[in-house]
């Protein structure tokens, strides 16, 4: 009987090792579940990924870019996707973290963002409720010229 290596917890995460990592009938189960989604990178490669997700995402399916003038959508059920939320300023953030509380019915929501929110978080720049709220699922979308 083989067993497999034991994980080496100590080696660094090379970033485009993860979507290998994850076989493709299990990363969409974890999609299936319905939590909220943070996908990091570069903002064409989150883009893409949310683009790759979006089938199977509860529809409607509608996406609120971070400094939009509009306010936050207003949904009962289906998927937001909140574009760049490492951009809002304390103030938006207090706002979306009242709209994540008061929204009712089923809506999942899928945030992107270019920097790292734990370390704005830790700089007091980005709300630590915000971020637990946000960070439930985390992808690492890797641009298309790192593999």
């Amino acid at each position: 009987m083989h067993l497999p290596a034991a994980p080496d917890f100590d080696r660094p995460i090379n970033r485009s090792e993860i979507a290998g990592a994850t076989p493709a009938a299990d990363f969409r189960r974890l999609i299936s579940v319905g939590s909220n989604m943070l996908v990091r990178g570069e903002k064409s490669a989150t883009a893409a990924t949310v683009v790759a997700l979006s089938e199977d995402l509860s529809k409607p399916l509608v996406t609120w870019t971070a400094g939009a003038d509009s306010g936050l959508p207003r949904l009962h059920h289906g998927t937001v996707v909140l574009q760049d939320v490492d951009e809002l300023n304390l103030s938006a953030q207090r706002e979306l973290l009242t709209w994540l509380d008061d929204r009712s019915g089923c809506v999942r929501v899928i945030s992107t963002a270019r920097r790292d929110l734990f370390e704005l978080v830790t700089t007091g720049r980005f709300l630590d409720p915000l971020y637990y709220r946000l960070n439930t699922i985390v992808v690492d979308a890797a641009a298309a010229d790192s593999h």
